[in-house]
């Protein structure tokens, strides 16, 4: 089974770490944007089964972004995991709220991750 993950995160050692984690799923694909419009720009070109989305991003925040890609027009919606330090529940609601899969916070354990993401996105 082909699983594509699009990693949004501007912190390249987050990218890094959850890059080096994800990596040994068999058939899982793999795609990384440090943006917004970078994130835009993948997804006018390709189709994703999963999206891990940081809340900050130095050109919009995640929570657009998550009104944005759900309301898409694309015939396959990619579940969304939103990533964030925050911890406010009512943020936190909202965003499930929202239509987000799940809230991961920051810091984390890679492999609690791990683990949480193939429940979450059942690769």
């Amino acid at each position: 089974m082909s699983f594509n993950l699009l990693i949004i995160d501007d912190d390249d050692d987050i990218r890094f770490i959850l890059h080096s984690i994800l990596s040994t799923v068999e058939g899982l694909s793999l795609e990384e944007a440090a943006d917004g419009a970078s994130a835009r720009e993948i997804l006018r070109n390709q189709q994703f089964d999963g999206i891990i989305l940081d809340y900050r991003l130095p050109d919009s925040n995640g929570e657009e972004l998550l009104q944005e890609f759900k309301h898409s027009t694309s015939p396959q919606q990619a579940e969304i995991v939103m990533l964030s330090a925050r911890d406010d529940k009512e943020l936190i609601d909202k965003w499930l709220d929202l239509g987000a899969k799940a809230v991961l916070r920051k810091p984390f354990n890679p492999f609690e991750l791990l683990a949480q993401l193939r429940v979450h996105f059942e690769f």
